[in-house]
């Protein structure tokens, strides 16, 4: 492959419609679903890998004409061309600046009276884009959230998952839980995200982090926030 550089008007223009509009919103803080937020995780990922498949062409593409010192600085060229357009597009996008919330609907196990803690659960998985040749999928180290990769025949599959283990123990008077019961269908666990690509190529390999930083139980139909934690801080 000749070009081996993300143009800008790939940068902006390769994005789905709605991925497109999440990113170009004025309101730094968006609340989406879980098939929402995913689009726009794959949306930025895409163009991270784009950049780093057409970097890792050109490594391999040393004309017979070329010294290897002239192959090394263009390549080294390339590699910071590569960077800068990345930094660009974060930049104009206001990536470090955006923070996505998703909704997990959760199931309210069993309460105990005794102790006053409810077993809750959910199954909410949220699919982002494995690791790949030249590109690395991550979720920042932390309690809360887990990004867990998965082969099932042949095809390599990433989640964002709770760590449940396998449930989260509530610590909640009886009234509150029992209010919660009747409206369980509007309880669910809001994880607030942030993607990180400041430090997106490294060598020829790119990096592309996803950040929980926020945690929340809550009651979305009366507006009601039961716990609350600092993810990372």
């Amino acid at each position: 492959m000749k070009v081996a550089l993300i143009s800008f008007f790939f940068l902006c223009g390769g994005l789905t419609l709605s991925a497109q509009n999440r990113l170009d919103a004025p309101e730094m803080e968006q609340t989406l679903s879980p098939e929402e937020f995913s689009d726009v995780v794959k949306s930025v990922w895409d163009i991270v890998k784009k950049g780093v498949d057409e970097y890792q062409d050109a490594t391999l593409t040393r004309s017979e004409f070329e010294t290897a010192a002239e192959f090394d600085t263009r390549l080294q060229r390339r590699h910071d061309e590569l960077t800068a357009n990345i930094q660009t597009f974060a930049e104009t996008k206001k990536i470090a600046q955006r923070v996505f919330a998703t909704l997990m609907p959760v199931k309210l196990i069993k309460y105990n009276a005794d102790i006053q803690t409810y077993s809750v659960s959910t199954d909410t998985r949220i699919l982002v884009p494995p690791s790949a040749p030249g590109i690395v999928t991550t979720c920042t180290q932390n309690t809360y959230v887990s990004l867990v990769e998965t082969n099932t025949k042949g095809y390599k599959f990433a989640h964002l998952v709770l760590n449940m283990k396998p449930e989260y123990t509530w610590h909640v008077d009886k009234e509150t839980a029992k209010a919660a019961k009747f409206n369980e269908h509007n309880v669910a666990f809001k994880v607030w995200f942030r993607l990180d690509l400041s430090q997106v190529i490294i060598g020829n390999q790119a990096r592309f982090t996803i950040v929980p930083i926020k945690i929340a139980l809550i009651n979305k139909g009366d507006n009601i926030t039961y716990w609350t934690d600092d993810i990372i801080k």
